[in-house]
């Protein structure tokens, strides 16, 4: 029963995490104003434990030490996913740099990890290759 619990908990956090994603991919439009940031750090906090602030000053191999003593490997990639949409809401600057980096570096190490292609991560390390070179 005890098993069963954690694998409902850990369904029920991936569909709360999608929920949100797809509501900051709904809420973004590429000729509106940037998004409120108190949207995306809800996003840091709610469903990471963490603040925004602290993950950005991360290095990569700290975030790295991060992902893996604290994250499940399902984490990984909505992370990833949530530095990227982050990084589209934010004025072109270092922080949004940083942000891509982060999104490329863990959309490529879960990738590795799981031994698994999704042609939607290529399209989203395409964008995120083609923003870095901007």
């Amino acid at each position: 029963m005890g098993i069963r619990y954690e694998k409902d908990t850990i369904l029920n956090w991936i569909n709360e995490m999608g929920k949100f994603l797809r509501l900051l991919i709904d809420k973004y439009e590429a000729f509106d104003e940037p998004a409120d940031a108190a949207f995306i750090e809800e996003g840091y906090r709610n469903f990471f434990g963490k603040e925004r602030d602290w993950l950005l000053g991360l290095s990569q191999n700290e975030l790295l030490m991060y992902v893996e003593q604290e994250l499940e490997t399902d984490q990984i990639r909505p992370l990833a996913l949530l530095f990227l949409r982050d990084a589209l809401l934010s004025p072109v600057s270092e922080t949004q740099q940083r942000l891509l980096y982060n999104s490329k570096f863990l959309l490529e190490y879960v990738s590795q990890k799981l031994g698994s292609f999704s042609f939607e991560d290529y399209g989203n390390l395409t964008l995120i290759d083609e923003r870095l070179q901007n």
